[in-house]
Parts: structure tokens; sequence; C-alpha cells
């Protein structure tokens, strides 16, 4: 049963083996009777199998990985239950060599008992079988990964591990990927079928950007020599598939319920959560192995041996064009170059090169290309925008091809200097580098200076063709065994506008003539050079430097050149941190900013505060003189009418894409309908600002770093080319309105009937690409934020206008159809908490958006769930005194009218979640926005309070939950279990990491943090008290008793200098809290009053009263500090006070739990 290739194994070698299915025969047919199982492998008990009933098939599925011999024993114990009365079934074991390959099964047998237990495991053979139709899966995803949609895209990221494994599965068909791939392919099904993704999941997607540059990487080899090149690396390639594998099962059993899931670790300290960290490390250290371990030469075709060919002089020569083939050639690049006298000194500087293991996944893919002889493609072209690093790869480049004697010639243009910005010398150095590495043309280009030594003082044409053209067309017959290639680094920085392009034309015309010769080129993406590439380039490659992520290659030379520094300096907590995301990807930001830190004479702590806070410094000036220059050149004319406007296109930029960044096409038609900047100025702007603008994903434009947007926005840096962008925060608002006044319609999609849901209309995602293009997407998304930032009169109106007639109701309807209806939700709170009174008509602006807010909630599962419905259901059913029922109604006179009945006014309850289990636990966020609830089966989920989605779900405890609250800042959850433990989670939206804490010996019923969140206090059945550190596992000092039964109920005072708590025992204590010693004093306040047990227990905001439920059907009120009883409230058996002191909630066995305003009857949600 093994995954490797059969006899590969000795008897003690361990490998991966996968296990499918565990099927036991004959079936269970009696109602009564239900069967359960456990699994051992090497008498080590790996998986409790769940009761199955009589209402399912006797069969466990899912994935379980075993690291087996072939002498490995695996054996089962069955249970057969009949009305609770177990009995039980010791199957002898088998060993993992007696099972079938070809068929994957095993089979146990007993012979007293009546049934045969069929283990399944997926091996090679099976995988063979099943891999071609499981492939053709693969080529239909059609999805691919948006950065600028990474929500909806972020998914389409695991396809690049089914393209490795598939990678390697064509090209070693002896490895296991074929296996890898048919277990990636179970993840991929239901990844795919998930809205929302697990943030641990989300992670372990981004961390697969690594596994793109290898397939990449991968991509760029010739077939024929595919393998050989794999072989080199075949131990990281074995090792990726092995934790990608792990990766896989991970997300399987995250999204579906797996019966082989392994037993979790016994040890209190071991934690039952994957460790996404260590992945992720594991992933980057593979990733460094594999290009250590490729070889790009082994890649190449080997064709040593010389063929006859014909040269220019009419003799029959066999011959090698790097060898030299009469001696006189010995001295031909001699004579080139003292002729032509190139710099002194020239080429690549080695100490300009990336840092060591950065830029891998550029490098090779580089690399790869210019031994690729298959390729059509001869001529490349890097290019990068200010600082993203350009340099540093054209010189690691350099460095590899002069490692391996391919390097044909390298010159390094820089505008400050004359020798390195003139193209004489440019040609005169590649003339002479080639001459160097290329005997026969070193021969054919002294043959043509002896003809006319005037080519070495010529013009650059002239030059050109008598010392590079026409020898090397003489030569383009020899064979040569590797692939030359020239490299030229920022050739925009080369002469003027009129010299970059008749360089480049002579560069590109140099990669055509023989085959054996590639250029490459890098360069800012300026206007001349994309013109000229893009039209007259043919056989050419373009590589976009930003669509490689540097974020890790940045932090890993930041981390290289100060982590010792800062731990010896004690820098503040996550300064490497910042200094990485301040980069923003490009590589001069980082490398300045680490220089000017390190070059302080004392303490580096002033310098890091200084570059921290972006204040002024060498950082800065470099970048201002960068920015300054391109300004410069882009806006070369001294017309302030010229100026302005494009001083107007860079604000509305800017303004627009901080928000979402837009396509030219969409960009122009969103900016352009308000007429206030012509077409012609805004693409000249759009083209002549190129070394600054990132054309991201789809073609989306934004400024490629951070402080471009600081310099412009600071008079004192910026000078005249300063902008006060609060001058253009405004148009993007009234844009976006008449977008949506022209654009938006009725049944925009054009659907057919409301008897489906969205999710049932195969062509929807077509339909809304279709018909709500990118810029009314924008507009309908962010209106609202960009009217808040900028209110102005004219604006007021405009809004009023839009939320008067139907174009609310299509507004609403776009936002349905393109899944964001909790925008709407959000956007329209935050309208109608705005204030701005010095503007006519603003009341009554409000008074809409508080209604149709409410008319969302109201109706937002219909809505969400089929668009249709905000006509037929939503309009239709709102209540008669609804403003938005009022203004709409008239407008769709179709509309179903209430004859008789139906509500005048809104239901005090906003909205009804409805829960497939019953709710144990309930806690409210401190901002009010989430509501995490704890389920019977051990699981918590947390749900958006405002559009009552779940946000996150996730298993921890083995038993119910009894309690789940959050901490003070809302970044931390604690719940408690009648498993005896308490679960510490990191959460920021979803559920992620948790911490067991391990110490009652029996059920805990109740935790509570206090108020700064440093302890957690819980209560148990064990009749004790404790206390814990949410990040330490094991309790603080000994437990407290005081209480004669079970503690049910836990809660510190606001100042946390107490802690109530109450009991089974029908008494309330209240305890100080020593919060130095994190200990509480003995002696605790006794409350006696309840005449049942006390259920729950909370202080009130003030810490002046204790308010108690119990089930003697009372909620009583108490003097904190004397115990006396205060006035009695009402009926309850469990409550909660928010921490915004608004909202109470309560639950009681016998109604629905509710979450109340403090306002008298104003219920707000109510959860099933």
């Amino acid at each position: 049963m093994s995954t490797d290739p059969p006899g590969s194994q000795t008897s003690d070698e361990r490998f991966r083996h996968w296990i499918t299915d565990v099927e036991v025969t004959p079936g269970n047919s009696d109602p009564n009777c239900k069967f359960s199982a456990r699994m051992f492998v090497d008498d080590e008990l790996v998986c409790d199998l769940p009761v199955i009933d009589s209402t399912r098939p006797l069969q466990w599925s899912g994935l379980l990985l075993c690291h087996v011999s072939p002498a490995t024993k695996v054996a089962f114990r069955l249970c057969k239950s009949i009305r609770e009365r177990p009995r039980y079934f010791n199957f002898p074991p088998l060993t993992i060599s007696e099972a079938d390959e070809e068929s994957g099964e095993a089979m146990l047998e007993l012979p007293k008992a009546a049934w045969v237990i069929t283990v399944k495991s997926l091996t090679p053979a099976i995988a063979n079988q099943l891999y071609p139709d499981v492939l053709e899966r693969l080529d239909v995803i059609e999805g691919v990964y948006d950065s600028l949609q990474p929500d909806a895209t972020l998914k389409y990221l695991f396809k690049y591990a089914l393209q490795f494994a598939s990678l390697v599965a064509e090209t070693l068909p002896e490895s296991t990927a074929k296996v890898s791939f048919l277990i990636y392919m179970k993840a991929w099904e239901l990844l795919d079928q998930r809205a929302q993704l697990d943030e641990k999941v989300q992670v372990i997607l981004r961390g697969l950007t690594s596994i793109r540059g290898i397939v990449d990487t991968v991509s760029q080899v010739p077939s024929p020599m595919l393998a050989t090149a794999m072989s080199q690396t075949k131990e990281a390639i074995h090792g990726i598939l092995a934790l990608l594998e792990d990766v896989s099962a991970f997300i399987f059993n995250q999204n579906t319920t797996n019966d082989l899931a392994r037993v979790p670790p016994e040890e209190p300290e071991a934690s039952v959560s994957y460790d996404v960290e260590t992945c992720l490390t594991c992933l980057e250290k593979l990733q460094q192995a594999f290009y250590s371990s490729w070889s790009p030469t082994c890649a190449s075709p080997n064709n040593s041996h010389a063929a006859e060919e014909e040269i220019s002089d009419g003799l029959q020569l066999k011959y090698d064009a790097r060898t030299t083939f009469n001696e006189s050639a010995e001295t031909d690049w001699y004579e080139v170059v003292d002729l032509l006298r190139p710099l002194n000194p020239s080429g690549y500087d080695p100490n300009q090169a990336c840092s060591d293991g950065t830029r891998e996944v550029l490098l090779n893919k580089v690399i790869n290309w210019t031994q690729n002889r298959e390729s059509a493609e001869t001529f490349m072209w890097i290019s990068g925008q200010v600082g993203m690093g350009k340099t540093a790869v054209a010189t690691s480049l350099c460095q590899r091809l002069d490692r391996v004697g391919v390097l044909a010639g390298s010159f390094f243009c820089r505008r400050d200097s004359p020798n390195f910005n003139d193209p004489l010398l440019l040609i005169n150095n590649l003339i002479c580098d080639l001459a160097m590495s290329c005997p026969a043309y070193a021969h054919q280009a002294a043959i043509a200076i002896r003809a006319n030594p005037k080519l070495c003082s010529s013009h650059l044409s002239l030059r050109y063709d008598g010392l590079v053209k026409r020898p090397l067309q003489k030569l383009g017959r020899i064979s040569m065994p590797t692939t030359l290639v020239a490299v030229i680094d920022g050739l925009d920085e080369c002469g003027d506008y009129n010299d970059r392009g008749k360089v480049l034309q002579k560069l590109y015309e140099m990669s055509r003539l023989v085959p054996w010769l590639k250029v490459i080129v890098t360069g800012r993406p300026v206007v001349e050079m994309q013109q000229y590439f893009q039209a007259t380039c043919l056989h050419k490659t373009m590589v976009h430097l930003h669509d490689y992520d540097a974020s890790a290659d940045i932090r890993a030379y930041i981390e290289g050149q100060v982590a010792q520094l800062a731990e010896t300096e004690h820098w503040p907590s996550g300064s490497i941190s910042q200094l990485c995301e301040l980069s923003s990807g490009v590589f001069l930001w980082a490398t300045l900013a680490i220089k000017y830190i390190k070059k302080s004479a004392f303490s580096t702590l002033p310098r890091l505060r200084k570059v921290l806070s972006n204040q002024k410094s060498p950082v800065t000036d470099h970048f201002d003189k960068l920015y300054t220059t391109v300004l410069e050149t882009a806006i070369d004319d001294d017309d302030d009418e010229l100026k302005k406007a494009y001083l107007q296109c860079i604000g509305s930029i800017l303004v627009i894409s901080q928000r979402e960044p837009l396509n030219t096409p969409d960009l122009q038609y969103l900016l352009l309908i308000v007429g206030r900047i012509d077409r012609h100025t805004l693409e000249q702007t759009i083209k002549s600002l190129s070394p600054l603008l990132l054309v991201t994903d789809g073609c989306r434009i934004r400024f490629h770093h951070p402080s471009f947007k600081d310099f412009v926005t600071s008079a004192t840096r910026s000078g005249w080319f300063y902008i006060d962008l609060s001058q253009y925060r405004s148009e993007p608002a009234d844009c976006c309105l008449q977008v949506m006044q022209q654009d938006l319609r009725f049944n925009i999609c054009r659907l057919e009937t409301s008897h489906r849901l969205n999710s049932e209309i195969s062509d929807l995602k077509l339909r809304v690409d279709s018909h709500i293009g990118p810029a009314l997407k924008y507009a309908c998304i962010h209106w609202i934020d960009h009217f808040l930032v900028s209110p102005t009169q004219a604006l007021v109106e405009g809004v009023k206008k839009f939320m008067e007639g139907p174009q609310l109701m299509y507004w609403i309807e776009a936002l349905s159809l393109l899944g964001r209806i909790d925008l709407a939700i959000a956007g329209l709170s935050r309208l109608a908490a705005l204030e701005p009174s010095r503007f006519n008509g603003w009341d009554l602006v409000v008074s809409w958006a508080k209604d149709a807010h409410r008319f969302i909630l109201s109706f937002y599962n219909p809505i969400a769930a089929s668009t249709p419905h905000l006509y037929v259901s939503a309009l239709a059913f709102a209540p008669r005194g609804s403003l938005t029922a009022l203004r709409m109604r008239p407008h769709f006179p179709n509309t179903i009218q209430i004859a008789q009945g139906g509500s005048q006014d809104w239901h005090p309850c906003i909205k009804a979640i409805v829960h497939s289990h019953a709710i144990q636990a309930l806690s409210i966020s401190p901002d009010g926005s989430r509501i995490v609830v704890g389920y019977p089966d051990g699981s918590l989920a947390i749900w958006d309070k405002q559009t009552g989605a779940c946000v996150s779900r996730s298993c921890g405890h083995r038993d119910v939950v009894t309690c789940a609250v959050f901490s003070s800042n809302g970044s931390i959850i604690a719940s408690s279990s009648h498993d005896s433990t308490i679960r510490v989670w990191d959460v920021t939206m979803v559920l992620n990491d948790c911490r067991v804490l391990s110490g009652h010996s029996g059920p805990v019923h109740s935790v509570a943090f206090s108020p700064n969140s440093s302890l957690i206090a819980s209560g148990s059945s064990d009749r004790t008290i404790r206390l814990w550190r949410p990040n330490v596992t094991h309790p603080i000092h000994a437990p407290y008793f005081g209480h004669s039964n079970r503690v049910t109920s836990v809660a510190f005072s606001p100042d946390g200098t107490k802690l109530v708590s109450g009991s089974w025992d029908k008494t309330i204590r209240v305890w100080s809290v020593d919060v130095g010693g994190s200990r509480l004093a003995n002696n605790p306040l006794v409350i006696t009053g309840h005449s049942d047990s006390v259920t729950c227990v909370l202080f009130s905001p003030d810490g002046s009263n204790i308010a108690s439920g119990s089930v003697d059907k009372t909620l009583q009120m108490w003097d904190a500090h004397t115990g006396a009883k205060s006035e009695l409230r009402e009926i309850c058996c469990f409550m909660l006070i928010g921490w915004n002191n608004s909202t109470l909630g309560r639950y009681s066995i016998n109604i629905f739990p509710a979450i109340w305003a403090s306002k008298p009857h104003q219920c707000y949600c109510i959860l099933s």
C-alpha cells in the first residue's frame, strides 16, 4: 500500500502512505445497532472512527497520512453497540506489504466475527489509473488570482500546487507526484466550493506564490531537457510534494468532516492547531534548496560538435565559434580593444548584485530563457519603476551568465555620468566584450577595422553596421555549444529621447542576426521604449519586476543586514517588520534606509525612528531627487495650463488608486464623465509618468511607492510640483455619482426569473463582468467613501438626487450581483452617522440613509441570495411607513401590493440569524461588529452582526462549548467546555490558532477576561476558580476553593480589582484581586439570597452593583461592596451587558437568545 514505487523500500525504510477509506461488510440494518472503531498503526492509536448508525453505510472516508515501512502493522478494534451496550472485536493485524498494489485494498478478517474490514489506500498504481481523468479537471479551472480582488480569487493560488505536481508527474513518472496530485485535487474541490476561507488557509494560499515561481522556472525549460534538469533537484521536489500533501490534508480537514482524522496528541503542552508559520518556513527552505540545485546549463542542448560551415572567404572550416581557428585570431580581440578603447573599468560590479537567496524566481526564469533555443524570442526587456532593483537584477544575471561562460558583454548606463550614458561608448564596449567572448567574431571585426579604420570613430549607425551587423551576419551559420547573452542595464538613462530609440532598434536587430546570441535590456517603462518595443520587436519577451513579489526578498535582505544590530541595540518590537512594510516592494528604499541607519556613529535608534516616521533624511532626499527628475522630464514645458492639467491628473490618480486602482480606460471614463480632464491630457499624463506608475493585474494603475504621495503632498519637498489633495477628494465622489446615475438600470444583468438563486445562475459572473464594468463597479463600491472624506453642498445635492430616485434600488441590485451587500450596510450606516449641519437638506438624506440601512438589514437574506427579490419581496413587504418603500414603489408599479394587513413601521427586531445547532454560548465583540457563538459539538463560529454572515468557524473542543468571551480589544477569544479545557484563540476577523489551557478536573462552565486582558478567570464543576495568563497553557498558582458546588459563572469588575463568582450552591462570592501578584485574596464576600442555583453573575459598568441570574427564575441586583440586595429588574437565567453599555443580552431555556438595546423594548437581533 505504499505511495512509492514497488520494491523501492527496505524493511526499515519509512515512507508516506495515504489511507482513504475503511469499509465494514456486511452493512448494518438494525436501527438499534451502532458501529464505531479504533485504528492502530504499530500498536499506536491513530484514529477514532466515529459512530455510524443504520441510516448510513458502514464506511469511513477521508484522508489519513501514516509514515510506515513494509513491515508496519495495521490493526482495528471494532465496537458494535446495541442499545448503548457495547461489544468489542479485535481484528488481527496485517502488514503493509500484504496489501494489493493494483487495487489498493487490504482486508482484515476475524473468524469469530461476521464482518470483514477493507482498508483502501491511494497507491501509485491507483494514482496511475485515476490521474488522467482528474488531470482534465485542472484544465477547466478558469479562475486566476487577482491581487486587487484577493478575497474572491485567493483560492486560485492553489492552482500552482496542482500545476507543480502535474509537471513533476509528467516529467518524472517514477516519482509519487500523481499520488500528490490526487491529494491536492481533493483539497481544491473543497476550496472551490467555499465563498469564505479560514484565515490559516488564506495565509497558506498566499505562501503558495513561491510555488508559482518554481512552476514558471520549470516551464521555461524545453521539454527534451526538462527531465535532466529536474533530476538535478529531485530531493527538493520530493520535499515540496510532501509538504503540499500536508497542506492539502489541513485544507481538507478545515473544510469537511474527515472520518479518518488523526487522534490529537494527549500531552497538555501539545498544540492541536496547524503550525502555518513552520509550514511556510519549511516551504521557503525547500524552495531555496530547489534553486540551489537547479542548473540552467543542464537544460541547454550541448552542441559541442561543430558542423562544417561556410564563411565569407569561401573556405570550408570545421570549428567551434568559441575556439580560435588560426594563429592570427588570437590577437584579433586585442586589436579591436586597442582601437575602440572601451571604458575601464566597465561591465558589471559584483557589489551591486542581489543579496544571496533573493530574486531566485526571477533570475532562474531569465537564465532558463537565455538557454532555451526552442523559442523564437531573442530579446528581453526587464521593466521596472524607479527603485525596483533593476540594476541589482542585471548584475546578478551577469554574474550567473559569466560563471557558466555565456556572458557576451554588459553595459550599465547612468544618467549622471557622461561616459555611461553615451550610446557610442555603449556600442564600443559591447563590441569589445563580444570580441573577447567569441574569437570568431573578433576575427571578423578585426578584418572590418583593417579594411576601414574610420569605423572606430564613425557615427552610431555606421559603427554599428560596420562592426556589429556585417561581422555577425557572416557568422550566422556557425555552431555554438551555448547561447551567448548581452546585458544592458538602464537603457532609459542612455542618451536623449532619439538616442534611446536608435539604440533599442540596434540591440533588437543584433539579437536577430545570429541564432546563438540573445540580448537583455533593463529600464524604466518610458514612453519611447514602450512604443518601439510594442510596435517593432516581434520576437521579444517582457518581464515586469512588479509581477514578482519582492516582499520576502526584501525581508531577507533587511534581516540579514540588521537583525543582530536590532537585538544588540534593543530596537522596538516590530521595527524590522515596519521597515519591510515601508519598503512596499521597492528594493532601493530598503537599501537606502538600511545604509542610512547602519552608518550612524552612535546608537542607531534615532535614525531608525526618523526612517519609520518618514522624517527628512538621506532616504527621502534621494527619492525626492528621483521624483523631481522624472516629473521635470514628463512635464517638459513651462506652460502653466499644462502643468495644472498634469497635477490634476496626478491628484485624481492618487485619490482613486488608494481605494482601488482602475485600468486606464476605466480611469479615463470615471474622470472624463465630469468633463474636467480631457482624454488626450489624461492619456499623455499616464504615458509620461510610466516610470512612477505601476500597471498591475488587469492593467490597473497606481503609483509604485507611497513615498511619491508623501513627496507631492509636501510643499517643502516637491516645490512647484506640490499637490493639495483636498482639492481633488470631492471630484471622485462626483464622478462616482454621475457614473451611477448614467449607467445603473433595472435588471442590469438581464436575469430571466426570480425563481433561481444567484448561485444557480451558471453564467452570472460573465453577465456581471459584461454589464457592470470596472468603472461602475468602482463607483458602486466607493462612492460613499469618497463623499465622506470631502462632503460639499454640491455633493449633498447629488446624493439627494441619487437616493430619491430608482438609482438607489439599482445600486442595491448591483451590489447584490457583485456579492457585496455588506458594503451597502456599512456605508449607509456611516452615511447616516455623518452630521454636516452646515449643508442644506442633509437631515433628509440622513433619514433616507437610516431607513435604507434598515431596509437592507431586514431583507438581507433574500436580497443577497436572489437579486430579483429586492423588488419581488423586499420592496413588496416593507412596512407602509418605510421611507425607502414610499419613495421607490411609484417607480415600480408592478410590485406586489399588500391589500390587507402588513406592518406600518419596522419591527423592533432588526435581524434573525438561524443556526444549525443549539446555541450554548454567545459573546459580542467590544466594537459590536462580531458575535462569537459556541455549539454542542465543540465548535465555535464568528458571525458578522450587521449582515448575519458566518465569518469563520473552527472546531477545537471535544465536547460542548459552555462559554466564549472576547478580550477587551477584541483580538482574543477564550472559550470553555465540558472537556475540562479552556482554549484561547487569536482572532482578527476569523478564528485562528488556539492554545489549550488544562488544569481543571471537571467541565469548565465560565471564563472571563480581566479589563486589560492580562488575566483569564475560569469556574468549573470541580468547584474551583483558576487564574490564567492568555499566552501560558498552565494555571497561575493553585486553584481557589470556596464554593461547595460547581462554579457556573465568573466576571471581573471594570477596574479589575474584584472577581465575582456564582455557583450551584446558591451563593455569590466577591473576591479581591491582587493585580500585581495575579492572585485572589482569601475570605471572599459571600452573598446569599437566591433559592436555587446561580447561573450568571456580572458587574455593572461602574462596578458598584452585581447582577445575578438564577434557576429560581429571578434576576437580582446586589451592592458589590456590602452584598445588600438592590431593586429587582426582570426574570432571567443568563444575561450579558455589552462593553459599550448599550446592549444587554438575555438567554433562557424557554426563549430565544436576543440582543436588546438599553433603550426600552428595542430588540436588535434574535439568534436561533
